[in-house]
């Protein structure tokens, strides 16, 4: 039994498996255009409810730090987090505007104790020189 043609070996280079399958098409398989991304044209992606929940912790911490200065920074964490999902744009700005309730309370509570803390050294101080 022989293979190839009548010279006992195959000629140089077909290797006996026939031609080389044709070049990849486009991509999709040649079945047209990919699919649209989910949601339609003109939607944008969910927003990320990271910076919301950090928001949010942080808004907490802040509240016991600054004795309720960072009531408003709770509420719009809440609202950029419950936003997320149905109007990302909206979610990412009130979370964005969280933040910076947040470090606003922040500073203006570290002048606070801080001034808080200077009166109560000065006024625990007594000047024992008169006696």
């Amino acid at each position: 039994m022989s293979y190839g043609p009548s010279g006992g070996q195959p000629p140089y280079g077909s290797g006996g498996y026939g031609p080389p399958p044709p070049p990849p098409g486009p991509p999709g398989g040649g079945y047209g255009a990919p699919p649209p991304p989910p949601g339609g044209p003109g939607m944008e992606p969910p927003a990320n409810k990271g910076s919301a929940i950090g928001a949010l912790i942080a808004n907490v911490i802040g509240m016991c730090f600054t004795c309720g200065g960072t009531l408003v920074g709770l509420v719009l964490a809440i609202i950029g987090l419950t936003m997320a999902e149905s109007n990302p744009k909206a979610a990412r700005i009130c979370t964005l505007i969280a933040w910076i309730y947040f470090g606003v309370a922040l500073v203006v509570g570290i002048i606070w104790w801080v001034i808080y803390g200077v009166a109560m050294f000065s006024a625990s101080t007594t000047d024992y020189s008169t006696y």
